[in-house]
């Protein structure tokens, strides 16, 4: 088991830009199944597939500069942890993983007639969240423990909804 030293701060900071990045991904998503117009639906999924590879780059961006940090001696006062680089690696191959899927199960959706599939796409959000918070669970595990766990399928569902209520009328 090969280790590195991670800095935990920029590394938290890093990760919650990529979680950032997945909610957008979840609210555009929302958007993309309750899009009524052609162009509508296909210019906000195309914005929710691009949050999703979005998340992917960032994630293996991260890596790189974990990698390369862990060249540069820290600082005698930085909080590290030592972090498996295969256990890294696995967990960045897992989100590429549930990215696919959840790629997959929002065009199966936005592809329906009736929007079926919505349970399904809000399953596959869910895990890819837990696959990415996962991540953090990796670099800051006493962060992990501190807060209950964020929940995508059940963000994805409140952004539906509150999407569905909006006057678009106005816009």
């Amino acid at each position: 088991m090969l280790t590195i030293p991670v800095i935990t701060e920029p590394a938290l900071s890093s990760l919650r830009k990529v979680i950032s990045t997945l909610k957008a991904a979840t609210v555009v998503s929302a958007a993309a199944i309750l899009s009524q117009g052609k162009s509508d639906l296909e210019a906000n999924a195309a914005a929710a597939f691009g949050h999703f590879e979005d998340v992917s780059r960032q994630l293996h961006m991260f890596r790189k500069a974990v990698l390369e940090d862990a060249l540069i001696p820290t600082k005698d006062n930085a909080l590290t942890v030592d972090v498996d680089i295969d256990a890294l690696d696995r967990v960045i191959d897992d989100v590429d993983h549930q990215i696919a899927q959840t790629k997959g199960a929002l065009h199966a959706v936005v592809e329906s007639s009736d929007r079926s599939g919505l349970e399904a796409f809000a399953e596959r959000i869910g895990a890819l969240g837990r696959a990415l918070l996962g991540m953090v669970t990796l670099i800051a595990p006493s962060a992990a423990h501190s807060d209950a766990p964020f929940l995508f399928d059940q963000f994805f569902l409140e952004s539906l909804q509150e999407l569905s209520q909006r006057d678009w009328s106005a816009t």
